[in-house]
């Protein structure tokens, strides 16, 4: 399909700042699929493609805080295999179902949660002593996981929130972990789009590129600066979706 220039430079330096986002609090998509709805692309190929950069987003952040030494993937094993088989589901359930009531119910959910980071006095860089509650953690990923297949925006912001309320991991800990099960939920769902035939590979290829860019930058800032920057991130985050997705969905 022939987007032309205009719209592959924009689709671009919008994948350069997602991924700039998505390394800091998760959210990419907020910044890259409202334009690549407008680009006039369908729905399915706009989304499988957003899945595509994405992917690569999230695997470059992730990256980056591995080597800076917060993550240990012994401790993720078990949601990181959660994250895969549910997020294959959500991804060939949204190829057949509709999202319409999923689309209405996101934006209020996502005020929740930038409550939850603005207000919570559990919030900070040290993880919390307590006995978690696997069963809990693991259906939590589980759903999670799912809706990122499904549909995907603010599942890095779902994700953080489920490491730092339930597994009671400090905050930069919780982001570098994150960004490991976020991966594992793109590379799921991006498979079954590819077996679809949805992606658009040079526009998807071009993204990809501006997203290793933009996660790149934003984990060295999450890295050096810390909970200083990633909560004012993730509130900021939330509440700019919920207000996009408010307009979009009922005005």
């Amino acid at each position: 399909m022939d987007l032309g220039l205009g719209w592959y430079i924009t689709l671009f330096i919008a994948s350069i700042i997602g991924g700039l986002v998505g390394s800091l609090s998760g959210g990419a998509g907020m910044v890259t699929m409202p334009l690549l709805l407008l680009s006039g692309i369908s729905p399915l190929q706009a989304l499988a493609t957003n899945k595509l950069q994405a992917c690569i987003g999230s695997l470059t952040s992730a990256a980056h805080y591995y080597q800076s030494g917060l993550v240990d993937l012994k401790q993720s094993r078990a949601l990181i295999v959660i994250a895969v088989v549910c997020a294959s589901l959500g991804a060939l359930a949204v190829q057949f179902v509709s999202l319409e009531f999923l689309a209405k119910a996101l934006p209020f959910v996502m005020i929740g949660l930038g409550i939850y980071f603005l207000l919570s006095p559990k919030i900070s860089e040290q993880d919390r002593a307590h006995s978690i509650s696997k069963p809990y953690l693991y259906g939590s990923c589980a759903l999670a996981s799912v809706y990122g297949g499904f549909m995907g925006v603010g599942i890095g912001s779902f994700i953080l929130a489920i490491l730092v309320a339930v597994a009671g991991y400090g905050l930069s800990k919780a982001l570098a972990h994150s960004r490991w099960i976020v991966f594992s939920i793109n590379l799921s769902s991006t498979a079954f789009f590819l077996l679809g035939g949805q992606i658009l590979w040079i526009l998807g290829i071009m993204m990809c590129v501006g997203q290793m860019i933009g996660a790149s930058l934003g984990a060295r800032l999450a890295i050096k600066h810390g909970g200083k920057i990633i909560r004012p991130a993730v509130i900021v985050l939330c509440f700019a979706i919920s207000t996009q997705l408010l307009v979009k969905e009922f005005f």
